[in-house]
């Protein structure tokens, strides 16, 4: 074919094709992870062992998780199909109960019942007895142990470390997953307690297991809070917090705009799992002084009016405003003291960058932020069929931490 053409159409054609090559090779450059640690003199020590001396936070990271920080593989690079924040995040919503050959698991379940009467169940994946490490998965708001990245991320890592023992337990929130409603009191963004409890019933029955926490949006708030909180008193050896809020007000902001994302699926989506849970609420009786108008409640349209209108007043603050500053984990980023790993979005319309306190993560030695350019919320899908990126990180980094 290229005999027909002139000197000038072949030339043409290399133009062209050096074009799209140079044009494809920026927008891969611009997928590349960014990483933000400490610097080595100051990262905390993760181990230290004969033959390595002291290994730092950065060193793991650095050495033991190409994905984050090798040259040649730190890139998420979107499907083609979804190559911004909003396909993203709607296609993760959309198929939120997808099972397939990467989320096909089986969860023995057990209940614990909290210190005010309330029932949270705790979903083991491949069973609650076993001796190995084990991983606390925390879902985000309405969300549960179904949903397609919990158990692609439940099915990853008991698979990858089968020798091992590994073993996960996902946290289902009060009223989520079928889970018996038996208090008035419901979970929010910065609630801990049933946490806290959680963890010391996972420790007091797995006294020589290693305890990880991986928390997933509003999950990913609760957990960080709770590892702030708890500082150096923390029992987990690791954790990592996928698209956390940090800053709750500027979360709220994001989610309660009018646009195409909340108005057609992230609000629907959350609000009717709210309101179900709301409905199997109705047999318990609330604390008179709470003073709870339940018509607000029953015609809320969007998450603002249920957390005015419940957590504000449940959890005993003054306004919506104390209830975003008190509940968001941002405050807490700086008492963290072990290994702890961020991974967010860049183009993340729920919990947006402007939330993140990227500051902190070059003070704090025990803390790494990794952020991406394009994984919109919980999305993080690359590859034809789509496939969800921040399993490969993950399990690079516990793997480095708990061996």
């Amino acid at each position: 074919m290229l005999e027909l053409l002139s000197p000038t159409g072949v030339l043409g054609l290399v133009a062209l094709g050096m074009g799209g090559y140079y044009s494809c090779r920026r927008y891969i450059d611009g997928c590349r992870v960014k990483v933000i640690v400490a610097d080595t003199k100051t990262s905390v020590v993760v181990r230290q062992t004969t033959d390595e001396g002291m290994v730092t936070l950065r060193d793991v990271l650095y050495a033991e998780c190409p994905s984050l920080t090798d040259p040649r593989r730190a890139f998420m690079v979107p499907t083609p199909y979804l190559a911004t924040g909003l396909l993203q995040t709607i296609y993760a919503t959309m198929r939120i109960r997808l099972c397939d050959r990467n989320s096909d698991v089986s969860y023995e379940r057990n209940m614990l019942i909290m210190k005010d009467g309330a029932t949270v169940s705790l979903d083991w994946c491949p069973s609650v007895e076993g001796k190995g490490p084990i991983a606390l998965l925390l879902s985000g708001v309405g969300g549960s142990s179904q949903e397609h990245h919990i158990r692609a991320m439940a099915k990853s890592l008991v698979t990858k470390f089968k020798d091992s023992g590994f073993r996960v337990v996902v946290v289902n929130h009060r009223g989520t997953a079928r889970t018996p409603i038996t208090s008035p009191r419901p979970y929010d963004s910065g609630f801990t307690d049933d946490l806290r409890a959680i963890v010391h019933h996972v420790r007091t029955a797995n006294p020589d297991s290693k305890l990880i926490g991986i928390g997933f949006s509003m999950g990913a708030n609760v957990l960080t809070k709770y590892i702030g909180e708890e500082a150096t008193s923390c029992t987990l050896s690791c954790a990592v917090a996928v698209c956390c809020p940090f800053d709750i007000k500027v979360s709220s902001d994001a989610i309660n705009q009018s646009n195409l994302l909340n108005n057609y699926v992230f609000q629907p989506a959350v609000m009717r799992t709210l309101m179900r849970a709301i409905k199997r609420a109705e047999h318990l009786t609330a604390d008179p002084t709470w003073a709870l108008d339940m018509t607000r409640i029953n015609g809320a349209k969007r998450l603002w009016e249920l957390e005015e209108e419940l957590m504000v007043k449940i959890s005993g603050y003054k306004n919506l405003a104390e209830y975003y500053e008190r509940s968001g984990c941002v405050a807490y980023v700086d008492d963290i003291s072990i290994p702890f790993l961020a991974i967010n979005s860049l183009d993340d319309r729920i919990t947006p960058p402007q939330g993140i306190p990227v500051a902190k993560f070059t003070v704090n030695p025990s803390i790494a932020l990794a952020l991406v350019p394009h994984g919109g919320h919980l999305g993080f899908l690359t590859g034809l069929p789509p496939r969800i990126w921040f399993i490969k990180p993950i399990e690079q980094f516990v793997q480095a931490i708990i061996r």
